[in-house]
């Protein structure tokens, strides 16, 4: 009995502290045994080679795989990683080296992490995610590694909190965004490309994070664009906003000054400081609109100091165009540029 189990830890000891053995610190570069937190072996099979990774202390095993070859490394067939406790991670397929089929993730309790399925080794088809207490988070499909198609989005208790479509990886479309008890809170219409017919005016909102929340064609028609939530250093959730109004200017003349000029008092409430004013003679000038005016402000409100950019248009056929891009100043330095992508974006449909 004795020599059995003698002859159990030389064997033991030879396939896992053997020559082929090699061993790695924290951060997988080769070490020392005694320094190590894993260790290696790895072992010829017919053309193949099978890798097998170790937690040291444990002797637990942390992932076995089987490779085409080892330099370069070409990952080819099933492979499983696994927690630290023994459970399983990560299990899936490879082919030459790229992801193929089902990858399945798990936590270290078990549960289900997320569901993926690869092709050529670009994530292509459905995919979902799952809660630590195992309930779906969100579920969405990809083509080619980008997300595309319908999307719902879930609370940590099980209640829907959005659904809608992606395209190209970009919200797209209608977007319903539902409450603790489903019902519908609101809907956002996201797409970044906006034909204004009633202005003859194109427009390209800067990212996916805009989207127009209301519209009105009705009396002054209106175009409300507003952006998803930042939060800026002190922790407040800021909604930059741009709106766009279009109304009749025939009684203006074309003059453009004293269009701006009335235009302008709708703000006297807010006392605005003018910082800078362009015209399209000015070398930086974005827009394509000869009788327009942009105006650089800055307003202070509820404790807080926005920047405001006010611009005024009248086209050809009489249409006075005012465009407003607000926001506050704690988060202008990084999202400010986003208004003048949008205002460089503006061209006159004919």
């Amino acid at each position: 009995m004795k020599l059995s189990i003698l002859l159990i830890i030389t064997l033991f000891s030879q396939i896992f502290f053997g020559q082929d053995t090699t061993y790695f610190n924290t951060d997988w570069k080769p070490t020392k045994r005694n320094s190590a937190e894993f260790f290696r072996v790895e072992k010829k099979e017919g053309t193949k080679w099978t890798r097998m990774d170790f937690y040291y202390k444990s002797k637990q095993l942390q992932m076995k795989g089987t490779y085409a070859t080892l330099q370069p490394e070409t990952e080819d067939g099933y492979f499983e990683w696994y927690h630290a406790n023994g459970k399983l991670k990560h299990k899936g397929n490879y082919e030459k080296g790229k992801k193929i089929g089902a990858h399945l993730w798990y936590a270290d309790n078990g549960n289900l992490e997320a569901k993926e399925l690869y092709k050529d080794g670009e994530l292509s088809g459905a995919y979902e995610e799952y809660y630590p207490n195992g309930k779906l988070m969100d579920k969405s499909s990809f083509i080619n590694g980008i997300q595309n198609g319908f999307t719902e989005y879930y609370r940590e208790d099980g209640s829907k909190q959005s659904n809608g479509n992606f395209k190209n990886g970009n919200k797209d479309g209608v977007w319903s965004y539902y409450d603790e008890t489903g019902i519908i809170r609101e809907t956002n219409i996201y797409k970044m490309d906006f034909e204004i017919k009633e202005a003859k005016m194109f427009l390209r909102l800067p990212n996916e994070e805009w989207f127009l929340a209301n519209q009105t064609d009705k009396g002054l028609i209106q175009y409300i664009f507003k952006r998803n939530e930042i939060e800026d250093s002190s922790g407040k959730a800021i909604i930059p906003a741009i709106m766009l109004y279009i109304e009749d200017a025939k009684d203006f003349k074309q003059d453009v000054i004293t269009y701006s000029m009335q235009k302008r008092l709708a703000f006297s409430e807010k006392p605005i400081t003018i910082d800078k004013v362009l015209s399209p003679t000015a070398n930086d000038f974005p827009l394509p609109y000869k009788n327009a005016i942009i105006i650089l402000a800055s307003y202070s409100d509820k404790g807080l100091d926005h920047i405001l950019y006010m611009v005024h248009i009248i086209t050809n056929d009489n249409k006075g165009l005012q465009l407003y891009m607000d926001m506050t100043k704690s988060v202008a330095d990084k999202y400010e540029k986003e208004f003048w992508t949008t205002l460089q974006s503006i061209k006159e449909l004919k």
